[in-house]
């Protein structure tokens, strides 16, 4: 929804400055959520498992939210028949529909990466993470493949516009992830001594102790947070505004009045992307599991890629252009949704393994206070602290950017060049990203 959502919003006729503004649901959401579920998660003592009960309800509330987005002039008609007011109440639900559906998507994310670290053994958490995040990128090819078809066309019952029935269809594909996910994963509740064991504290302790957590983070895990910050400091304006770049170079020569042709320029680069990530998330896996690269060393490559396919947006004026920038992102995108996490999962397994073993390094002896642990839904919340904190930043500095590129422009619509400059500001953070990623801890490697 990600992708779609902007244009969706500026046909609407939300200004482009307050857009930014509107994707700070997905920090908001992350930096409240994620370690809220992630702790509760731990802890939930339901015969259904620990992580199962989030992802229901959360999966319900997130197919109600996303219908709502897509419906958000119907509900305004509703409300009111006035023309004026009826646009007013139209964005107002949209946003709030945008908001809400970040939360529970978010509480369902945070569930089942931490299935990941819960099922999988160390030997196979590398292969799981990119098998899932291969998945994922198969979803994007049919997503945007259905994206690029005139689906009203096709499917008038599902809806009057292409997004309305894109969300329909999100619907659906979501419902039967989450069912086979909930029917087909073993999930092993808590036993009654662990259960004993679980203390009930007050909901703001989950807060006190991610911020304890924040500064005694295992050394691996601290290295891979640091370089994630400034990775999502330039993936951020590419997630929410690639789309709206295509659009943009589209309606140069093309009228602005044809969003659903527009949406489907946008489906068509976004689909090249999506193949690129499937096919670079079945190769590099191979490659790193038969040892001809390390991690670290596709970890840095994918976003010195992505760092220079941002900044070669200043000699890109053509939508075939656009379009193949954004297949080339592909290949970092790919070992984003994969590496950070395999690394994750490997350096709690071992910690684990060493705590089970009484066996503590001297300068790791220190960071955890007797007794105290790192449960995989807390730590992903930690480390997702430091893939949303940036993304405050990026919307404030996206906002500028629209608002000083646009006082420069002859004809205020025309927001292409604005909307090229934020993804600039992407790639320069990605080159600080790349220096960082040379300090992360290779595993296997121990440097």
């Amino acid at each position: 929804y990600d992708r779609y959502g902007t244009p969706y919003l500026l046909a609407l006729e939300l200004s482009k400055e307050l857009t930014a503004l509107v994707w700070l649901a997905g920090p908001l959401s992350g930096l409240i959520v994620q370690p809220l579920i992630g702790a509760w998660s731990d802890h939930c003592t339901s015969k259904l498992g620990r992580r199962r009960p989030f992802i229901i309800i959360g999966g319900v509330l997130v197919c109600v939210s996303l219908l709502s987005v897509a419906h958000a002039q119907t509900i305004a008609g509703w409300v009111t028949a006035e023309e004026t007011l009826r646009k007013k109440v139209s964005i107002g639900v949209a946003i709030f529909s945008f908001y809400f559906l970040d939360f529970c998507l978010n509480a369902v994310q945070a569930c089942c990466r931490s299935l990941f670290l819960d099922v999988f053994p160390i030997s196979q958490q590398d292969t799981a993470n990119a098998f899932g995040s291969n998945l994922g990128n198969l979803t994007n090819v049919l997503g945007y493949f259905i994206g690029y078809v005139d689906l009203v066309k096709h499917f008038p019952m599902l809806g009057s516009s292409q997004f309305q029935v894109l969300c329909v269809v999100g619907v659906l594909v979501f419902t039967a992830s989450m069912t086979v996910t909930c029917l087909t994963v073993r999930e092993e509740p808590l036993s009654a001594d662990e259960a004993a064991m679980t203390r009930a504290e007050p909901w703001f302790q989950v807060f006190v102790y991610v911020w304890r957590a924040l500064g005694r983070l295992p050394p691996s895990v601290q290295k891979l947070c640091n370089a994630q910050f400034f990775v999502w400091m330039g993936w951020f304006p590419f997630l929410f505004y690639s789309s709206t770049w295509v659009a943009e170079i589209y309606f140069e020569t093309h009228d602005r009045s044809s969003w659903d042709e527009s949406t489907r320029a946008g489906s068509f680069a976004l689909l090249m992307y999506a193949v690129v990530s499937v096919v670079s998330g079945t190769v590099f896996p191979y490659l790193t599991s038969r040892g001809y690269l390390s991690l670290k060393n596709t970890y840095t490559l994918a976003h010195s890629i992505f760092a220079a396919a941002m900044l070669s947006t200043f000699f890109v004026h053509h939508v075939a252009g656009a379009t193949m920038i954004l297949a080339v992102v592909g290949i970092s995108w790919a070992t984003l949704m994969w590496i950070p996490f395999a690394l994750i999962g490997e350096y709690l397994v071992m910690e684990q393994q060493e705590r089970d073993q009484r066996f503590y390094y001297a300068a790791e002896r220190s960071l955890l206070e007797p007794g105290e642990t790192y449960d995989a839904g807390m730590v992903l919340g930690v480390h997702n602290l430091y893939v949303v904190v940036p993304q405050f930043v990026v919307a404030l500095v996206v906002a500028v950017i629209f608002s000083l590129v646009q006082k420069q422009q002859h004809e205020s619509h025309d927001l292409s060049t604005s909307v090229a400059w934020v993804l600039r500001f992407g790639g320069l953070m990605a080159l600080i990203a790349v220096a960082l990623s040379r300090r992360i801890v290779d595993v296997g490697c121990g440097k």
